[in-house]
């Protein structure tokens, strides 16, 4: 879900923008069960809204021009053809994202959370820095330091509920070899180093044939760490630090460019299925990622840009499964839990003001570009 609700504000932090002027915004629009919307809440709530609208745009609809895009009819379910007016979509999203806020809100009071003081700062610090980075755009979007913080606390208590119905002692925990088998099975921990298909300094591409060539090069080097396949995840990743190091020179060659000095360093990330298919867009990419046990080493081009020097190392030498719960909780159970407070939240009883959100309409979003909607 925060996903969902951040990448909408970034996403749109360069096509988007609220028309500020001769827009008047109430402090509140009501209440969700015993949860207080203000209206900077209902402002995101309803940005998110439009961009998932957006998002389901077809070619030839263009959701730029909001006035216009609002009247248009969109496919919500590809599978059984179902469609929306976007206007309607919109406000049926809008509230249904409250709806979540409000049952996320309950649901952690009910089973006894309380944020302490420091995770309260921690969140508060995020949105400090959200707002030091798209201070201008949350602020021509009617959404303050105040409404974030608000936003990154409901978020926090989001990911504790995970613990607080799933984890150990909550009130449906998963088995500890459950975890761990979903962990084997369905998410990759990935020592790599990523290896660009362009000149970093003329930003040049590679044609077909130097891609064929950088990769050919590139799983050479996969190829030399073999011998550590089975050692200790240190010696993996200095094995596949070595083997950057050694290969990277004569890959970059191939665009007449050269290494910075930081370029053989290895970085590690655990992914998810989701993560996979969302980033190794090549055909063939992302199943050589699930091809690979522990300790074994390839290399794939895997998007337009860039190929990846890969090792898959085993989570649990790199961590604990303690440190790791939560993580894989929001993969096993993520879309349960919000399936659940979508449920739990469409119970609660509706008080918002129809008056007070239509001062806040979603025709008011437009494209900074064009004065003419402002």
């Amino acid at each position: 879900m925060k996903k969902k609700l951040l990448a909408l504000v970034c996403a749109l932090v360069m096509i988007f923008s609220l028309a500020s002027c001769g827009l008047s915004t109430p402090d509140t629009v009501g209440k969700v069960g015993d949860f207080e919307v203000s209206s900077g809440l209902y402002l995101l709530a309803q940005f998110s809204a439009y961009q998932q609208a957006a998002q389901l745009a077809g070619k030839d609809q263009d959701a730029t021009d909001v006035k216009a895009f609002l009247k248009e009819t969109i496919t919500t379910d590809a599978d059984s053809g179902e469609t929306a007016v976007v206007q309607d979509y919109v406000a049926d999203k809008t509230l249904e994202t409250l709806r979540t806020f409000a049952a996320i809100d309950a649901r952690f009071a009910e089973m006894g959370g309380e944020l302490t003081a420091e995770q309260t700062q921690v969140a508060d610090n995020y949105a400090q820095q959200l707002m030091d980075q798209y201070g201008s755009t949350y602020t021509a979007n009617g959404i303050g330091l105040e409404t974030l913080k608000a936003f990154e606390r409901i978020q926090l208590k989001h990911t504790l509920l995970l613990t607080l119905v799933y984890g150990p002692d909550g009130e449906s925990p998963v088995d500890d070899s459950d975890l761990t088998e979903h962990l084997d099975s369905q998410m990759y921990e990935l020592a790599y180093v990523n290896i660009p298909l362009y000149n970093t300094s003329t930003f040049v591409f590679a044609s077909d044939d130097q891609k064929a060539q950088m990769l050919q090069l590139a799983q050479a080097a996969a190829a030399s760490c073999s011998e550590t396949q089975d050692g200790s995840v240190s010696e993996q990743v200095s094995a596949l630090h070595s083997a950057a190091s050694a290969a990277l020179p004569d890959i970059y060659a191939v665009l007449d460019s050269t290494p910075a000095e930081d370029a053989s360093s290895v970085q590690t990330e655990l992914l998810t299925e989701s993560d996979l298919t969302g980033a190794f867009t090549q055909d063939g990419a992302a199943d050589a990622v699930r091809g690979l046990v522990y300790g074994e080493a390839a290399a794939v081009q895997y998007n337009a840009a860039s190929i990846i020097l890969m090792m898959r190392i085993d989570p649990l030498q790199v961590s604990t499964l303690d440190a790791l719960r939560t993580q894989i909780l929001s993969d096993m159970k993520g879309d349960e839990l919000e399936d659940a407070l979508t449920a739990y939240g469409s119970t609660l009883e509706n008080d918002l003001s129809t008056s007070a959100m239509n001062k806040m309409p979603a025709s008011k979003i437009v494209n900074p570009s064009s004065s003419s909607n402002s």
